[in-house]
């Protein structure tokens, strides 16, 4: 009775670590090649989205990459979308276009230039999050401090 009773918790414990999960391959022999700007990193960060249920796509970060917008900030960084088993372009994801802003005695605020926006992209399947990676900025706080 005492080794029923041991095999069945032993049974009970493994079931409840067992979850379900779904899964699918990558083609290897015909793979999605996509591209972006020359030197923006593209590929740094890779995710699927699915806005809406709708068609899949990927998520990829430039955390390099300048964007199309006239702005002073220098490689800003950008996130793509590109449509998951079709053969067009990426699009650009528009986030925040606006240059640095300053306070109103005219001091600098923020530092985008060279921030590293999109160095880690994730999204939920519907919601997409991006993170900041401000290197520069926060070497040159780490260097003044000492």
């Amino acid at each position: 009775m005492e080794r029923r009773r041991k095999l069945g918790l032993s049974l009970a414990l493994i079931l409840s670590y067992l979850q379900w999960t779904t899964s699918f391959n990558l083609d290897i022999d015909k793979p999605y090649v996509f591209s972006g700007p020359k030197g923006s990193y593209f590929g740094f960060s890779v995710d699927f989205f699915q806005p809406n249920n709708k068609q899949s796509n990927i998520l990829i970060g430039a955390p390099r990459a300048n964007t199309s917008s006239a702005s002073t900030v220098v490689e800003r960084g950008a996130v793509y979308t590109c449509p998951w088993q079709k053969s067009s372009d990426c699009t650009q994801v528009q986030f925040d276009n606006t240059d640095d802003r300053e306070n109103i005695d005219g001091v600098q605020m923020e530092f985008k230039s060279n921030q590293w926006f999109g160095a880690t992209v994730r999204s939920d399947g519907e919601h997409i999050l991006v993170s900041v990676m401000s290197l520069s900025q926060y070497s040159q706080m780490v260097n003044t401090s000492w």
